[in-house]
C-alpha cells in the first residue's frame, strides 16, 4: 500500500474536506484528488463520495481511515519513543477515567516524577470508551478505567484494586446514617450521573441485581465533583466513589446511607493493548506501591 497515499487519505477524511486538506498538507486540490483515486485503484474499493462542499466515507473508506489513523500514530509514537534514546527523557501518555486521575494517581505520578526527573507525563481524562480508544489508537501508552466487567479482544484488563462506593445525603435527609433496604430508596430522588457514566451503569446494576426499581430522577448532573455539590446543598442522594466523598462525610457536609446486605464496589483496571507484552515501568512501580498481588 502507497502509504504517502493513505497518508493523505486520512487527513481529507479527518477534516471531512479534499480543499482543508489540500490547504493543510500545503498540495493543489487537483494532486490529492490524484492521490485518492490512486489509493481507491490500488485497493480496488470506493473510499469517498461527494456531499455537498465536503466528503461522506464509504463504510470501506472508513475502516482504511480508522486504520490508517492507528498507522500513523504508532508512526509518532516510534519517533518519539526513539528521541527519549537519544535525550533520555521519557514520555509517557496516560488516557483514564476521572476516579482513577482524580483519586488514586496523582502520588504515584509525584512520586515517581521526583524519582524520575527526566519523566514527561502527559495525562488525558475521558471516558472509558475514549479511553479504549485512545489505546487502539495509539494515542497513549496505558489506561485507567473504573468498571464492573470489561471484555475486549484487542485490550488487556487487569484489575488492580477494589473501589467501595458508598450512597450519600445531606446529614438532615431523613435516611442520613440509617441501614435501610435497598427498595427503601427506590421511593426517594436521586441525583443521577450522565448517560456513559460508569457509575451511572452501577447504580443500574445494583438496582437490577436486587429486583428493585431505579429511584426517581430528581436532578441528572454531568460531573462527579458537580452532582457531590448539589447533594452537599440538600437535595436528594447520590451513589459515588468512597475517595471522593470521604472527607465531606468526616465534615458532617455528608451523610452515608447504609444498604442492608448489599455491598458496593467497583474495580480499577489498568488497560494495556493486547499484542504489547512488555510492562511499563511505572505500571511496576505502581503495582509495587499498591502491593497488588
Amino acid at each position: 500500500m502507497n502509504l504517502h497515499s493513505l497518508r493523505i487519505f486520512t487527513s481529507v477524511a479527518r477534516l471531512g474536506s479534499i480543499t482543508a486538506a489540500a490547504n493543510e498538507l500545503r498540495l493543489s486540490q487537483p494532486a490529492v484528488t490524484i492521490q485518492i483515486r490512486n489509493l481507491e485503484k490500488e485497493l480496488n474499493l470506493k473510499l469517498i463520495k461527494n456531499k455537498g462542499r465536503g466528503i461522506q466515507l464509504t463504510t470501506e473508506g472508513q475502516y482504511i481511515y480508522e486504520q490508517g489513523q492507528r498507522l500513523f500514530y504508532l508512526e509518532e509514537q516510534m519517533t518519539e519513543k526513539i528521541k527519549t534514546f537519544i535525550t533520555k527523557e521519557e514520555k509517557i501518555q496516560i488516557a483514564s477515567s476521572y476516579i482513577p486521575i482524580n483519586y488514586v494517581l496523582p502520588p504515584y505520578i509525584a512520586e515517581y516524577k521526583l524519582m524520575k526527573p527526566n519523566v514527561k507525563f502527559f495525562i488525558s481524562l475521558g471516558n472509558v470508551k475514549n479511553v479504549e480508544e485512545q489505546l487502539l489508537n495509539y494515542q497513549a501508552d496505558f489506561g485507567f478505567v473504573v468498571q464492573g466487567n470489561l471484555e475486549r479482544e484487542d485490550l488487556n484488563f487487569e484489575k488492580i484494586l477494589d473501589i467501595e462506593f458508598y450512597f450519600v445525603a445531606h446529614p438532615l435527609h431523613k435516611l442520613a446514617n440509617q441501614t435501610v433496604p435497598l427498595k427503601t430508596l427506590s421511593k426517594e430522588e436521586i441525583v443521577y450521573r450522565e448517560k456513559g457514566s460508569a457509575t451511572l451503569d452501577l447504580l443500574e446494576a445494583i438496582f437490577y441485581t436486587n429486583d428493585c426499581p431505579l429511584p426517581k430522577v430528581g436532578v441528572q448532573m454531568q460531573g462527579l465533583h458537580e452532582s457531590i455539590k448539589v447533594v452537599e446543598a440538600g437535595y436528594g442522594f447520590m451513589l459515588a466513589p468512597s475517595f471522593s466523598v470521604t472527607n465531606s462525610i468526616e465534615s458532617q457536609t455528608l451523610a452515608r446511607i447504609y444498604i442492608d446486605g448489599v455491598d458496593i464496589k467497583q474495580s480499577l483496571f489498568i488497560c494495556t493493548r493486547k499484542n504489547e507484552t512488555i510492562e511499563h515501568p511505572f505500571i511496576q512501580f505502581l503495582k509495587e506501591n499498591l502491593d497488588i498481588k
